[in-house]
């Protein structure tokens, strides 16, 4: 956890087991992922998924919200604001199921990199 904390804004299991490593140098990478998905069950830890296939994880922020990743730097930002009752009353409408959660990643370009880009010339 001390680990995790420290990151500053989310990090994979290999960037873990790195940090906690220069904690506790015998850490295996066993311990990493069993006590991730002891701190998700605890609602401690929040799991991001990202377009490349990796997860990471990041400290829950005890209140819903959802999370836009920049596709370049993979910096991650959680923001507020939930409009996904009625997709999940049209789920359960069209498939019957009770939703009971969901989450929302979205990915873009975050400010930084567009300004960085453009800089370069680039398009933003």
């Amino acid at each position: 956890m001390q680990a995790l904390c420290a990151a500053p804004d989310r990090a994979t299991p290999a960037e873990l087991l790195a940090r906690g490593r220069a904690i506790h140098p015998r850490l295996a990478p066993v311990t990493v992922y069993r006590t991730l998905d002891l701190l998700r069950s605890l609602g401690l830890v929040e799991r991001l998924h990202h377009p490349d296939g990796c997860s990471s994880f990041m400290p829950a922020s005890g209140t819903h919200g959802h999370h836009v990743t920049c596709e370049r730097c993979r910096r991650t930002v959680e923001f507020s604001g939930c409009e996904i009752g009625k997709l999940a009353r049209s789920a359960r409408a069209q498939t019957g199921f009770t939703v009971h959660g969901h989450w929302l990643e979205l990915t873009g370009i975050c400010p930084d990199c567009r300004r960085a880009e453009a800089a370069r010339g680039g398009s933003p």
